[in-house]
């Protein structure tokens, strides 16, 4: 049976979801969803960033997008091809959200 990890966060300001994955743990990212009260319009890019536990010179941005370009209100970003992680690395999203959107966003990975 493998495990699975949902980080879920809400708000009406700027979006700040770390997912952290367990010491001595290998995950899979499986996905990351938003939605939107409504779609943006002050041009800002979310971004899905790896903070990697080997060290900085190995953090990635892994996913950009600019929510106000595409009038995004809801988003599933699934990596391709599959992105291994290991114990102590931590998946981060990061939005400013200056328009005040009320938003939810779920991280979810899976134990490998």
């Amino acid at each position: 049976m493998s495990t699975t990890l949902k980080f879920n966060s809400t708000g009406t300001a700027a979006l700040a979801l770390a997912g952290p994955v367990p010491t001595g743990q290998t995950y899979r990212l499986i996905s990351l969803t938003l939605n939107l009260s409504a779609a943006p319009t002050t041009s800002e890019n979310l971004t899905v960033t790896l903070d990697a536990h080997a060290g900085a010179i190995y953090d990635t941005l892994l996913y950009s997008l600019d929510l106000s370009a595409g009038a995004t209100a809801d988003l599933l970003w699934q990596p391709d091809p599959e992105l291994l992680l290991e114990g102590d690395d931590v998946i981060r999203v990061v939005w400013a959200n200056t328009d005040a959107r009320n938003w939810g966003a779920q991280l979810t990975m899976k134990a490998v």
